[in-house]
């Protein structure tokens, strides 16, 4: 195997850059807040022993259940890890914009970049994004052209 088949250099198509921006504000809007609730829900339930009835069920549901938070809190390492690797100015926009939903007058001041640059940057965040989560797991949110 070659680096260019890891890293999968050959793919010349050109990025919708608005597109996939909506498409990581949903993903980040409605995936993400559904994993990090996943990761936090504890799988293990108090005992009752009032009115115990016997399961008779093949497979283990807390451990299903276990393996599923246990997944959640991989895929948000990696999401978060992708978002800490976007350089400072793109992390301040994607952030603010993205994740804690600033209006853009607010993330301009963070940023201390006007309106557009602020926007290109946040379109650039989230395509290098979209690249990065789309190379370490199997979520592709690169919309093409």
């Amino acid at each position: 195997m070659q680096l260019s088949d890891l890293l999968d250099n050959n793919d010349n198509r050109e990025i919708d850059f608005s597109k996939t921006r909506i498409k990581v504000t949903n993903f980040m809007g409605n995936q993400y807040q559904q994993l990090k609730y996943l990761a936090n829900t504890s799988p293990l339930q108090s005992v009752s022993y009032d009115n115990v009835k016997v399961q008779t069920s093949r497979n283990n549901s807390i451990e299903s259940k276990t393996i599923k938070q246990l997944q959640a809190k991989e895929y948000i390492r990696i999401i978060d890890d992708c978002i800490n690797s976007l350089d400072d100015a793109k992390q301040k926009i994607f952030k603010g914009r993205i994740i804690k939903k600033l209006y853009h007058w607010q993330v301009e001041q963070l940023s201390g970049y006007g309106n557009s640059r602020m926007y290109e940057l946040l379109n650039l965040s989230c395509v290098e994004f979209a690249q990065k989560l789309s190379l370490v797991t199997d979520i592709d949110l690169v919309v093409y052209k």
